[in-house]
C-alpha cells in the first residue's frame, strides 16, 4: 500500500495541476487542492498546440504495431516452439540478442537506412521502426506461451486433417488469448510511451506522436506548465482505460504457466 501511494503522488498532483489557473501554478504559495480549478489547459492544448493530431498520430501508430506485432510475431512464436530445425536456437538466441541491444545504438543507422529507402517522416517508417524493436519480446513471450499448450492437441488435430495454418489459428492461438492479450497491451504501452524513435524518424509535424508533442511546452522563455500537465494527462488517461479494458487478460496472460501440473 505505501509503495502504491508513492508511486500516485505524482500522477495525483499531475491531475491537480492540470487543472489549476497559471495565477496559482505560478505563485510560490503551495496549495493541496486547486483554489479555482479550470479546464482552460486542456482547451489550450487542443486550441494552440493541436492536441488532436498527437493523439490521431500515436494511437494510429500504436495500434498497427500491435496488429504487425501479432501478424508476424505469433506464427514465428509457434514455429519456434514446435518445430525443430538447423539454426532454430541459434535463431532464437538472435531474436534474444537483438531485445538487449539498445534502441540508441541502433537508431542512426536505422535512420540512414530510412533516409535512403525514403520513409523518414512517414507512417509506414515508424510502423515498421516500432515492429522491429517490440517484436523480439513478442516473440520471446508468444513462444512460453505456446510451449504450455500441450502438443497432443496439435497432433489430435492433424490426425483429423487439419494444416498447419489451421493448427495455429483454431487450436493455439485461441487457447493462448491471454498471452496474446499481454503481449498486445506491452506493445501498445512501450509504443505509446516510446520518445526515441519518434523524435529521431519524424521528420514531418503529421507524424509527430504524443511524447515527442510533450516537448513542445518547453518554450524559449520558460515551460508553459498548465498546458504540459494537461497534456500529460491526456496521454496518461488512454493508456489507463487500455490497461483497465485488458487487465483480466493481462493478468491471466503473465501468470499462466507458473504452475506445472
Amino acid at each position: 500500500i505505501a509503495v502504491v501511494i508513492v508511486m500516485l503522488i505524482p500522477i495525483v498532483w499531475l491531475g491537480l495541476t492540470s487543472i489549476r489557473p497559471i495565477v496559482e501554478i505560478s505563485s510560490v504559495r503551495l496549495n493541496i487542492l486547486p483554489q479555482n480549478p479550470t479546464l482552460q489547459n486542456y482547451i489550450t492544448v487542443f486550441e494552440r498546440y493541436d492536441m488532436g493530431m498527437y493523439l490521431k498520430t500515436t494511437t494510429l501508430v500504436s495500434l498497427a504495431v500491435v496488429v504487425t506485432n501479432l501478424l508476424i510475431g505469433a506464427p514465428a512464436a509457434y514455429a519456434l516452439a514446435r518445430y525443430s530445425f538447423f539454426g532454430g536456437r541459434a535463431l532464437y538466441g538472435s531474436i534474444i540478442f537483438f531485445r538487449m541491444i539498445p534502441p540508441i545504438a541502433a537508431i542512426v543507422p536505422l535512420f540512414m537506412l530510412f533516409e535512403q529507402v525514403r520513409l523518414l517522416g512517414t507512417f509506414s517508417g515508424l510502423i515498421i521502426a516500432h515492429t522491429a524493436f517490440k517484436l523480439p519480446v513478442t516473440i520471446w513471450l508468444l513462444r512460453n506461451f505456446f510451449l504450455d499448450v500441450p502438443r497432443d492437441l496439435d497432433d489430435s488435430a492433424r490426425v483429423d486433417g487439419a494444416s498447419t495454418l489451421r493448427v495455429l489459428f483454431e487450436i493455439a492461438l485461441p487457447l493462448i488469448q491471454p498471452g496474446l492479450a499481454a503481449t498486445a497491451v506491452l506493445a501498445f504501452l512501450w509504443t505509446w510511451n516510446d520518445l526515441l524513435v519518434t523524435l529521431v524518424l519524424s521528420t514531418k509535424t503529421q507524424t509527430e506522436m504524443l511524447p515527442l508533442g510533450l516537448t513542445k511546452f518547453v518554450l524559449e522563455y520558460g515551460v508553459d506548465w498548465g498546458s504540459m500537465t494537461a497534456a500529460g494527462m491526456i496521454m496518461f488517461i488512454p493508456t489507463l482505460l487500455f490497461v483497465f479494458i485488458a487487465q483480466r487478460y493481462l493478468i491471466q496472460g503473465l501468470t499462466m504457466g507458473g504452475v506445472k501440473d
